[in-house]
């Protein structure tokens, strides 16, 4: 009577008969599938941004399998591979961590700041690619890491070139900004975008006289929103999430805030369309310095409408900024010809990528991982819908500045 094969035995069968036919097995196996991970909070307060940004991403994989997969690695498909967050570092860390172990050649996320921090510590020590989709502190990529990598502006370039472009819009209207005041979430990001705008407002003969912080799960900002109203700036920055984004629009039409506009950096409500959809008249005029696409370029265009099919909704700045982190992915492992993780950190670190759908120049990075090209757009809320107004550029509409539902 035969003796049965053991699973080993026939695999080492498989592997020697394969490499008589002169394919070596680690080729044949290699590459059916690249599997990427990605980690978001996709429960908790934060899930419907972790939601969008995950979308984003989606979307990526499926157009890039559709178009035959990573045709440098034999046309292996893309596997995405989640992690939910939370919204909690701890939990960030152990699902990249899992992710890692299951052989991802790369980690993707986390929206969070706090999160991205301790995530591209881990990232380093394991010697796997960290691609950004959303995260703004600076110090992420202050510290020599060679692993992580942000396609996005980080907190101080949002915030820079959107005070820049709303300065410009002021100019062009007549109507000077002397006083600013923002209010921001207590976090690493609100913290960081306050840090910067007090800074480069000097630099434009803006004075930022006072700092509002408060904490995203509050349920009411009437008191804060009032202490702007009080110092009637000429200019209120929010810089907050999609929910807090809300109540203080919506605390701020209530209270009758007196200002001559209200103005995100890096807001996860004030150019999202469940916002505008929603809430037609909070969101109406308000301006948002935000990730977006470039309303110039036919290809965004049709990456919009392919978004708006899958999804049955408009895509949002977050989702946009996924979507590109993983075209740039896909953009390094053609080019590595291979999911080797080092050659794969190569290859992103070599990004000269032309072919998106941001307004900016090509997709480059320095040497600590940051974008050189990246810049956020103007945006403002016009009847329905969101419009570029600034850089000249890329701006597909003219500003409404000062917003007359502000100026009382």
């Amino acid at each position: 009577m035969p003796t049965p094969l053991s699973r080993r035995a026939l695999l080492a069968g498989a592997a020697t008969g394969a490499s008589a036919l002169g394919f070596p097995a680690i080729l044949r196996a290699q590459a059916r599938e690249v599997k990427i991970g990605h980690i978001h909070p996709l429960s908790g307060f934060l899930a419907f941004d972790g939601g969008l940004v995950t979308n984003g991403l989606t979307l990526a994989v499926e157009e890039i399998n559709a178009a035959g997969g990573i045709k440098a690695i034999g046309g292996a498909r893309i596997a995405l591979s989640g992690g939910d967050t939370q919204g909690k570092v701890e939990v960030g860390m152990a699902e990249a961590e899992r992710l890692i172990r299951e052989g991802v050649v790369a980690v993707m996320g986390p929206y969070q700041s706090p999160v991205a921090f301790a995530v591209s510590q881990l990232c380093e020590k394991e010697k796997t690619p960290f691609a950004i989709t959303v995260a703004v502190a600076d110090n992420i990529t202050e510290r020599g890491f060679e692993y992580t990598f942000r396609v996005q502006p980080n907190a101080r370039v949002i915030t820079q070139r959107t005070l820049d472009h709303v300065a410009e819009v002021a100019k062009t209207s007549g109507t000077s900004i002397k006083t600013v005041a923002i209010l921001h979430e207590d976090g690493l990001f609100g913290t960081t975008i306050a840090g910067h705008l007090e800074k480069h407002a000097k630099t434009l003969g803006m004075d930022l006289g006072l700092k509002v912080a408060y904490n995203i799960r509050t349920p009411d900002v009437t008191t804060e929103v009032t202490k702007i109203k009080a110092a009637k700036p000429d200019l209120v920055v929010v810089s907050g999430y999609f929910g807090d984004g809300l109540l203080i629009a919506r605390t701020a039409t209530e209270v009758r805030l007196e200002t001559r506009a209200v103005m995100g950096i890096a807001n996860g409500g004030f150019s999202n369309p469940k916002f505008l959809a929603d809430q037609p008249q909070l969101a109406d005029l308000i301006l948002d310095g935000n990730y977006w696409h470039n309303p110039r370029s036919e290809r965004a265009k049709r990456v919009m409408e392919a978004y708006q099919k899958r999804f049955n909704a408009p895509m949002s700045s977050h989702s946009v900024q996924a979507y590109s982190a993983m075209m740039v992915v896909r953009d390094a492992l053609e080019r590595a010809g291979s999911p080797d993780r080092a050659k794969l950190r190569e290859a992103l670190a070599k990004t000269n990528l032309t072919d998106h759908i941001l307004p900016q120049g090509p997709i480059q990075f320095d040497k600590t991982g940051e974008n050189v090209n990246a810049q956020p757009a103007l945006l403002q809320n016009q009847g329905n819908k969101t419009m570029v107004v600034g850089p000249a550029t890329f701006a597909e509409a003219k500003a409404v500045f000062p917003v007359p539902r502000w100026s009382h």
